[in-house]
C-alpha cells in the first residue's frame, strides 16, 4: 500500500500506467499526513504545482518521506522518516525488517 498527496485519479493513472502490483491511496487533502505529524508546509513555489496534483484539496503541505509497517492489529512495528527527501529507505533494509518481522 502506498499513501500519496497526489489526486485519486492523478494515482489512477500512475498505477495504470507503471501497472503497479500494490494500491495507492490518496491523502489529498493531507488529513492522514497531518494525524501522524509528518507534514510540513512546502515552500511557495511549489504551491502552485501540488494544488494541481491534489485536485486544489491540499493546502500547501507535503508529507515527509516514510515508511510505516503495521501489524493487523494496527500496531506499529517500524517507521522509517527522514526530512531529507533524497535519502530513501534501501530496499536491503526493508527486506531485512520484514523478514524480522515475519
Amino acid at each position: 500500500v502506498a499513501i500519496s498527496p497526489d489526486s485519486p485519479e492523478n494515482l489512477q493513472l500512475t498505477s495504470g500506467k507503471h501497472k503497479l502490483n500494490y494500491s495507492l491511496y490518496s491523502d489529498s487533502n493531507g488529513t492522514l499526513t497531518k494525524a501522524t505529524g509528518i507534514a510540513f508546509k512546502a515552500r511557495e513555489k511549489s504551491t502552485d504545482k501540488l494544488l494541481r496534483y491534489s485536485d486544489g484539496l491540499n493546502e500547501g503541505f507535503l508529507p515527509v518521506p516514510s515508511v510505516f509497517i503495521v501489524d493487523t492489529s494496527g500496531k506499529i512495528q517500524f517507521e522509517y522518516i527522514n526530512p531529507n527527501y533524497k535519502t530513501r529507505l534501501s530496499a536491503d533494509l526493508l527486506l531485512a525488517v520484514l523478514k524480522e518481522l515475519k
